[in-house]
């Protein structure tokens, strides 16, 4: 093992918010909205383009890739624009930075 790598980890999702993300996906597949070829493609896109950014590929990055496909997928299926999108990053991030530690971030 690499010393910059984390160790093996029995949980499949480090942070709550790839669980959210993976969770947000299984539900748009469940309804239809997502067919999984549909999803496989953008999520295979979103590995290759990291890979060509430098990504190492140890594993820590697989849901940013999850969550940049998403993001894709908002936007080709119009249910939101990159100004939307990134507004709600903003907001997000806002949310974070006032919530105290330990506590859960919510959106005002």
């Amino acid at each position: 093992m690499q010393s910059d790598q984390a160790p093996p980890s029995d949980a499949p999702f480090n942070e709550p918010w790839e669980a959210q993300v993976f969770a947000l996906v299984c539900a748009l597949q469940d309804s239809g909205r997502l067919p999984p070829a549909e999803w496989s493609a953008l999520l295979g896109e979103e590995i290759r383009l990291a890979a060509a950014r430098g990504d190492p590929d140890l594993g820590d990055t697989y849901y940013l890739h999850c969550l940049a496909a998403l993001e894709q997928w908002l936007l080709r299926a119009n249910l939101a624009g990159a100004e939307e999108i990134n507004e709600r990053i903003a907001d997000w991030r806002a949310a974070h930075l006032r919530t105290p530690h330990g506590e859960a971030v919510e959106l005002r």
